[in-house]
């Protein structure tokens, strides 16, 4: 819906002066929608098997996102970069020029600091969401990821008539303000009722998933390992419960 809504016409300032050189080459706001869902579903996969190879290999949390990003880095600078500066276009003959990219960067101190903050911060982002994966789901990491937009919109807003006086930021628009705050709305609800804070009528409440990953009153009296596994909110994570089991199983056998 968030994404639907940027095809009705949403303005920002600052675009303004690029309207006229984008709208040669942006003509299909479709196909970018289509491209950005594709892209949503191949996150969703990272996420699953993030949480995948948390459990079933052990591997550290903060290993993975260092070795995504290695991995990341490398195919961008030795496969990605080099496709890019072979193709025509209009950075200096090149779509992407590195030279000139790294000109820019050794004259100007405060694009080079732009860049160490955002550096740093996704580097936060990325451990964090990580960490939710761990000790949650990989369904709450993309839960927690949708509020992304949401916060980028809204500071928008702020800044358009709380800071800037209208000259950055977002204005509010018909109809694709209101259809943004539809998405919004559709984005609580679902997470409200994933959480279990809502109940949906006619529908029967499922059972927990804690009770699905630890065992009933009445076998835990056994010598399973799952049997002393403490009764903890985040045991609905099974990277987690897995570790918990492995602790109870050493306690067990010694």
């Amino acid at each position: 819906i968030g994404g639907y809504s940027s095809t009705m016409g949403g303005k920002a300032p600052e675009a303004e002066g690029r309207r006229l050189a984008v709208h040669a080459e942006g003509q299909n706001p479709i196909l970018g929608m289509a491209v950005t869902a594709l892209g949503t579903l191949m996150q969703s996969f990272q996420y699953v098997y993030e949480e995948k190879v948390m459990a079933d290999m052990d591997c550290p949390p903060l290993l993975l996102i260092g070795t995504e990003g290695a991995f990341g880095f490398v195919l961008c600078g030795l496969v990605l970069y080099p496709i890019a500066y072979a193709m025509p276009g209009v950075d200096h003959g090149h779509y992407e020029d590195p030279f000139n990219t790294l000109h820019k960067i050794s004259h100007n101190m405060t694009l080079l600091g732009f860049i160490a903050c955002y550096t740093s911060l996704i580097f936060v982002l990325n451990s964090l969401s990580i960490v939710i994966t761990y000790m949650l789901s990989s369904v709450w990491h993309a839960i927690l990821d949708n509020f992304r937009p949401v916060f980028v919109w809204i500071s928008s807003l702020i800044i358009f008539y709380l800071v800037s006086s209208g000259t950055a930021g977002e204005e509010w628009t018909w109809p694709a303000s209101y259809v943004q705050l539809l998405g919004t709305v559709v984005l609580l609800f679902g997470t409200a009722v994933y959480n279990g804070s809502v109940a949906l009528p006619g529908l029967e409440d499922g059972e927990p998933l804690k009770e699905t990953l630890l065992p009933s009153e009445g076998s835990k009296a056994s010598a399973s390992p799952r049997a002393s596994i403490p009764q903890l909110g985040l045991n609905s994570s099974p990277v987690l419960a897995k570790n918990v089991m492995r602790v109870a199983s050493g306690r067990l056998s010694r």
